[in-house]
C-alpha cells in the first residue's frame, strides 16, 4: 500500500505537465518582463529559441511545449503593436516554428500539433548576396482563426488567412485563404470537407 507521500511522488512522475506547470510558475516573473504581454496560467516549456520577445503578446492559459522556435524578427520591430499575437487557451505542441517578420495572429483556442511551421516571410536574393540570410525578405500577414486545429507538420505560409473552426491536415501546406469551418488537406492545401458536422452530437 502506498503512503500519501509515495502517491504524490508517483503523480509527479506520471504527469510531466505538473512539473512543467511548477517550472512555469517559478519563471513567470521573468516571462512577464521578457514578453510584451504574458497571460495568467501560461507556460513556455524549454523553448529552443526565443527572439524579439518584447514584440510578442501571449494570452491567458496558453501552453507552449518543448523545442518551440518563437520569434518576432527584426524587420517587425519598428511596426506598431505586437508582431506576433497568440490568443487565450492556445496549445502549441513540441518542435513548432512561429516566425513573424510583419504580423502573425493566432486567435483563441487554436491548437498547433507537433512540428507545425507558421511564417509570414519569404527570403529573396534582391540585394545580390548569394546567401539569402543577407537579403531582404518579402512579408505578408498571417491569421489563424479561433478554434482551428493545425495537424502535425503542416506549414502555414505568408499571406495565409485560415478561418475559424478549421482543420488543416497533417503535412499540408497552406498558401492562401481557407474559409471558416473548412477541412483542408494537401500541398497546396485544398478544402475537402466541412467541420460543422463534427460538432453535432453522436446518436
Amino acid at each position: 500500500m502506498q503512503t500519501p507521500v509515495m502517491q504524490v511522488l508517483q503523480e509527479w512522475r506520471d504527469e510531466p505537465l505538473r512539473r512543467a506547470a511548477l517550472r512555469a510558475r517559478l519563471l513567470r516573473p521573468y516571462r512577464v518582463r521578457q514578453f510584451g504581454a504574458f497571460g495568467h496560467n501560461s507556460l513556455i516549456h524549454k523553448p529552443s529559441w526565443l527572439y524579439g520577445t518584447r514584440h510578442v503578446s501571449i494570452g491567458h492559459d496558453v501552453m507552449i511545449l518543448t523545442g518551440v522556435w518563437l520569434a518576432a524578427e527584426r524587420p517587425a520591430w519598428d511596426r506598431p503593436g505586437p508582431a506576433l499575437r497568440i490568443g487565450d487557451r492556445v496549445g502549441v505542441r513540441a518542435w513548432c516554428t512561429i516566425s513573424a517578420s510583419e504580423s502573425i495572429e493566432i486567435e483563441d483556442d487554436v491548437i498547433l500539433a507537433a512540428g507545425v511551421t507558421v511564417v509570414d516571410s519569404n527570403h529573396t536574393w534582391r540585394a545580390g548576396h548569394a546567401n539569402v540570410l543577407y537579403n531582404p525578405v518579402d512579408t505578408a500577414p498571417v491569421r489563424i482563426g479561433a478554434g482551428t486545429w493545425v495537424a502535425e507538420r503542416a506549414v502555414i505560409l505568408p499571406g495565409s488567412d485560415v478561418g475559424r473552426g478549421c482543420v488543416i491536415g497533417a503535412n499540408s501546406v497552406v498558401n492562401g485563404v481557407i474559409p471558416d469551418h473548412s477541412v483542408a488537406v494537401g500541398s497546396p492545401a485544398r478544402v475537402v470537407s466541412d467541420t460543422r458536422h463534427l460538432r453535432e452530437p453522436r446518436t
